[in-house]
Order: structure tokens, then C-alpha cells, then sequence
């Protein structure tokens, strides 16, 4: 006899398993330190970009000019969770602005490259890749890149940082080759087929060694430090994010039943590990960001397989 949470376990067990095997190959010391930022640097220059580029590129001009609303309840929710985790710090933490901008980075910056995409591709299909990554783009740039642009700013008053901030977005491997695939879909320009199953060859690559590479990410985070710290965001990601997501997906815009999923099933997903190499390079909430990483990808494991149960 099935039970209703078969489906769901299916399509969660072997995300998480990929991802535990990274945390045991670390603690272990399976895989070296070298080793393990080699891996990220695969995902995030070849395989996560050729990924995002298939998904895209293999989705219709109708799907793509009917993801209006998608896009924009994905950014109210993601606007409207880092105001929150802003707010919070600044005025009831007493926080700077700086270390205000990271915590409402923490609170909204959902992992949907490396942990989305393959997620909801088990779950609910090929489908699902498109509104993923395009969900991924609109994380990116409302999240991710307008965090940039706020830290430049504060951390050079000279001037300049802006126009660094956005150029260095224009860059991302996560931003261009969708962008590129786009074009193509909407200028109706074909990939020779050669070229389109190698990008497949390494789109297929990107889910199994990014949740690998996170569970090696967080085999080296150490979670003593920053744990009061961290919980504030951490709830705002796996809670209130969602529950943002879902009210505007079913009670405010109109969108497509398997779209409104994705949206939420990203939304619920745990601090992206990208956030932590903000931290690093801003020199801003270290401990908390990578504990927060740490709590929030071990609590997704029960929080991600509840919204997908709820969600109907």
C-alpha cells in the first residue's frame, strides 16, 4: 500500500542522500579541501550554467511570455521576506546596515540553482526545469544581486561600487546563459544538434555534483559559533518564505497549478550556499551565515518534504 508520503520521500530521498554522501566524504576526509573547490568551480562555470541554458532553451515562447506572474510573485516573496529579516536586525538587533542587508540575505536567498532545479526536476518532471530556473534568475537578481549592490555601496563611498556591483552581475554564470537561451527561444535560433547534447551531457552533470558539493560545503562549516545567532533567518527562509509564496501564488496571481509548485517548493528551499561567499568577502556575519547554511539545509530535509506534502 502506498502511503501519501511516498511520492514525496521518491523525489526527496535522493536529493538529500547526494547531499549527506558530500557531508560524509568530508567529515571523513574522503575528498580533500582542493578537491571539493575544484567541484564547485565546475558546477558554477560549466555544468549549473549549461543547465540553466537546456532548461530554458527547451521551453516554448509561450511558456516563457505566460511566466509574468511567476516571476513576479517570486520576486514579492523574495522582496518581501528580506524587508522582514532587514527590519528585524536593524531595528529590534540593533544592527548596522551592513550586517542588516546580509541577515535579510540570509532570509531570502533560497538555493534554487544548486539544490532547486534537481529537486523539483525529480519531483514533478522535465517541466518543471523551466520555471526553476527562471525562478533562479529572478533569486539572483532580486536577492543575491541587489545585496551586492547594497554592500558596494556601503563599503565604498567613494564612488564607483555600483557600477562594479552590476557588472559583476551581468557576469554570473547564473545570469548570462539564461539570458542567451531567451534570445534563442525568442528569436527562434536553433542549436545544431551536436552542440545541444553536449549542453545536455553537462546539464546532466550540474544536479548530482552540486548536491555533492553542497554536503562538501557544509562537512567544513562549523556550527557552534553564530547558532543563536542564525535561527532568526533561518525560520524566515524555511517558514515564512514560503507561506508568502503560496499566498500569492493561490489567492493573488494567477498561475499555472505546476508553476504555483515550483514557486513554492523553491521558496521553502534553504539558504543558498553562495550567501556564505558574500559573507567571506564582505567580512560580514561569517559564523551566522555559515551556521545559518548548515540549519536551514539540514532542517529543509523535513520542512521541503512538508510544503511538498501540503502542497496540492
Amino acid at each position: 500500500m502506498e502511503s501519501a508520503l511516498d511520492p514525496v520521500l521518491g523525489s526527496a530521498f535522493p536529493v538529500f542522500a547526494l547531499v549527506a554522501c558530500g557531508v560524509l566524504a568530508g567529515r571523513f576526509r574522503l575528498i580533500n579541501p582542493g578537491s571539493s573547490e575544484a567541484l564547485n568551480r565546475f558546477v558554477y562555470a560549466f555544468a549549473l550554467p549549461a543547465m540553466l541554458f537546456v532548461a530554458v532553451y527547451r521551453g516554448s515562447l509561450e511558456e516563457l511570455l505566460g511566466s509574468g506572474s511567476f516571476i513576479l510573485g517570486v520576486i514579492i516573496a523574495t522582496v518581501g521576506t528580506a524587508l522582514i529579516g532587514f527590519a528585524l536586525s536593524r531595528f529590534l538587533q540593533g544592527a548596522t546596515a551592513s550586517e542588516s542587508v546580509m541577515r535579510a540575505l540570509n532570509a531570502s536567498f533560497a538555493n534554487t540553482g544548486y539544490l532547486g532545479i534537481p529537486l523539483v526536476t525529480v519531483a514533478y518532471g522535465e517541466r518543471a526545469a523551466l520555471p526553476a530556473a527562471l525562478a533562479t534568475v529572478a533569486t539572483n537578481i532580486v536577492s543575491f544581486a541587489v545585496a551586492i549592490v547594497c554592500l558596494e555601496l556601503l563599503a565604498n563611498r567613494r564612488g564607483g561600487g555600483i557600477g562594479r556591483a552590476l557588472a559583476g552581475v551581468a557576469r554570473s554564470p547564473l545570469i548570462w546563459p539564461i539570458a542567451l537561451a531567451v534570445v534563442f527561444v525568442f528569436l527562434d535560433i536553433k542549436v545544431p544538434l551536436p552542440v545541444e547534447r553536449f549542453a545536455g551531457l553537462l546539464a546532466a552533470a550540474a544536479g548530482p555534483c552540486a548536491l555533492f558539493a553542497i554536503g562538501l560545503f557544509v562537512s567544513q562549516l562549523s556550527i557552534r559559533e553564530g547558532f543563536r545567532a542564525s535561527w532568526p533567518t533561518t525560520v524566515l527562509k524555511l517558514l515564512v518564505h514560503p507561506v508568502l509564496m503560496a499566498l500569492l501564488a493561490y489567492t493573488v496571481l494567477s498561475m499555472d497549478a505546476l508553476w504555483a509548485k515550483v514557486a513554492i517548493v523553491c521558496a521553502s528551499l534553504p539558504l543558498g550556499a553562495t550567501a556564505f561567499v558574500l559573507a567571506q568577502r564582505y567580512r560580514l556575519l561569517e559564523a551566522e551565515t555559515s551556521t545559518g547554511a548548515v540549519l536551514s539545509t539540514a532542517a529543509s530535509v523535513i520542512t521541503v518534504s512538508v510544503v511538498m506534502t501540503l502542497v496540492p
